[in-house]
């Protein structure tokens, strides 16, 4: 009866996404890499949430079920992944490279997901998977990446882009409605291996304090200096998919707010000043329960001076690792309010700025807060 119920969740999870599985048509030669690098994010997607739920799963052909479907989509994605970049041009260095960098960590979750499949330990079953997880949603942003940087070649006569109708606009705002919660996935799952690398770094740098001879000493800085590689290169990560959320989510404020004119008011007052003689910056402090924005002003030292920031009030910061702050301006408890609070901030401080959701302390796509806020009901 579990596995019916489980095969039942897993088909319909399935037709879900490629309902919104929206491809751009063949307008012009790089088309046809940039359709198979999304419809590779895609897949790689579709088993990036496969491998998550194996975490959850009690039992382990439950798990084994759920890693078959995942497999299944990681087959597709690096079978895609192989068909962009067999069209993708070869002076497109930026685009290639990161479709490399994508077919690799495909297919080091496809090694993994075999690998602990036959395992008998559920626990095993769990921590693999979750390093499958971990690998596919970096794909995802890699192919996602590579489909900005398939544009059309310069020399493309202006007839054969004619010949192609362009998608309706509603098909274009499902497309970027699925990037934007794909993107704030990917870097919810950064955030959380940059700390995790960041920790790995602190107890590395304890053990060398402790160390008392010389080959353990070498052994322990050859790790730190992957450790730090690694750190590096998650954090640049991190700092990317913010760059693309920005992008998005400053295309789709209009469609939200349309989203949200009607709907009812909480009690709450927005917690925004424009000018302040504040000098704290309030970091880590605990989100609020329930459904909140703040406007994400970008990412700054530790001693960040608060005067960085025109007088705007409160600010807030979350520790991204021991030298780096991600700041935020304001606290709103509707998106209308914060669309006007990030226009301010992007007009008169900082032209990058975009609004971000919590909900119970969780980072959301501003898409899934439309639809918190619609529950609250209609005027």
């Amino acid at each position: 009866m579990m596995k019916s119920i489980l095969s039942i969740l897993a088909f319909g999870l399935s037709v879900i996404a490629f309902s919104q599985d929206v491809i751009e048509r063949d307008y012009f030669p790089n088309a046809r890499a940039k359709n198979a690098s999304i419809a590779a994010a895609r897949y790689a997607e579709e088993g990036y949430h496969y491998t998550k739920f194996i975490q959850y799963i009690s039992a382990v052909d439950s798990s084994r079920m759920f890693a078959d479907t995942a497999l299944f989509f990681v087959k597709r994605s690096m079978m895609l992944g192989d068909t962009a970049l067999y069209y993708a041009s070869e002076s497109n260095l930026g685009a290639r490279n990161y479709l490399n960098i994508a077919r690799a960590k495909t297919h080091t979750a496809d090694t993994i997901i075999r690998e602990f499949y036959p395992m008998v330990d559920i626990k095993s079953h769990h921590v693999f998977g979750s390093d499958a997880a971990l690998n596919l949603s970096n794909a995802v942003m890699d192919y996602f990446n590579a489909s900005l940087l398939l544009r059309s070649e310069d020399d493309v006569p202006a007839a054969e882009e004619e010949r192609y109708e362009v998608l309706p606009f509603d098909d274009e705002i499902v497309r970027l409605e699925a990037d934007e919660a794909t993107f704030q996935l990917a870097a919810n799952e950064y955030e959380k291996e940059v700390k995790e690398l960041s920790r790995m770094s602190e107890e590395i740098v304890n053990d060398l304090q402790l160390a008392d001879n010389e080959k353990s000493r070498k052994d322990l800085e050859n790790i730190q200096e992957e450790v730090s590689a690694q750190l590096t290169y998650s954090t640049e990560r991190l700092k990317d998919t913010s760059t693309r959320i920005q992008e998005i989510r400053q295309l789709l404020d209009t469609k939200y707010l349309e989203d949200v004119k009607d709907v009812e008011e909480p009690d709450h007052l927005a917690q925004f000043e424009t000018e302040s003689d504040s000098d704290e910056i309030e970091v880590d402090e605990t989100v609020p329960d329930g459904l909140v924005y703040k406007v994400q002003l970008g990412y700054y030292p530790v001693d960040v001076n608060i005067e960085n920031f025109h007088g705007l009030f409160p600010i807030s910061g979350e520790t991204v690792r021991s030298d780096l702050l991600r700041c935020y301006a304001g606290l709103f408890y509707t998106y209308s309010d914060a669309s006007k609070g990030n226009d301010y901030v992007q007009n008169n401080a900082i032209p990058n700025a975009f609004v971000v959701a919590f909900n119970n302390g969780e980072k959301i796509s501003i898409s899934q807060a439309i639809e918190v806020e619609r529950r609250r009901g209609l005027k």
